[in-house]
């Protein structure tokens, strides 16, 4: 189980999405244990520097149910997939990918991709992916191209195994979702207590 360690994220639960920073990365286990511990903060805080978060959560019973890392072309780690053919300098790299087996891979991740789309439109032009041929052998590193495709990812001629969800493409139930968010005015807020106005997101 991905169990929240420390504090209890207060703002995480319920089923929200929120936008994560580098305390949230330095006290997760499950959901970035790919990751190799010595990387983690100084990813994070790329991905901080670049767009004021590092990824997007939701957890229930102070439990991570799903998680998506992201950090940008400079941030990647060194032994990551996507580190061999990199990723494009206006884009967002997708570094871990986590759905806990109790929850819906379609459901929650449309509903990750969603929140973590609403905070990068506007900032980089899509997000990049490495993928696993088959699911059997899929790690959070390196999710299943069907879950990849069912997000809206589209394979890129190269790297091998490359995909990318291009901002500039409409898919159709994520702007159907996104339409919603805006009429709604729902703010997607820092999962931390601490509502500094350094670390909340408004994307309305």
């Amino acid at each position: 189980m991905a169990r929240i360690l420390g504090k209890p994220r207060r703002h995480s639960e319920g089923g929200k999405a929120v936008a994560l920073t580098v305390a949230d990365m330095l006290v997760m286990d499950d959901p970035i244990r790919a990751l190799p511990l010595d990387e983690r903060e100084s990813t994070a805080r790329r991905a901080m520097d670049a767009w004021g978060f590092c990824g997007v959560g939701i957890a229930a019973h102070e439990t991570w149910t799903g998680v998506m890392i992201i950090c940008p072309h400079n941030g990647l780690p060194r032994q990551h997939p996507l580190s061999a053919g990199g990723v494009d300098e206006d884009v967002a790299g997708l570094i871990v990918t986590y759905i806990a087996s109790s929850a819906s891979p379609l459901i929650l991740g449309r509903k990750l991709c969603v929140s973590l789309t609403r905070l990068l439109r506007g900032r980089v032009s899509g997000i990049e992916a490495q993928a696993t041929a088959l699911t059997a052998l899929a790690t959070p590193l390196a999710p299943p191209r069907s879950w990849l495709t069912w997000m809206g990812f589209q394979p890129m001629r190269y790297p091998p195994h490359h995909y990318r969800l291009d901002f500039s493409d409409t898919v159709p139930w994520m702007e159907k979702a996104l339409q919603w968010y805006r009429q709604s005015q729902v703010v997607l807020s820092p999962s931390g207590a601490n509502l500094s106005s350094q670390s909340s997101t408004d994307i309305t």
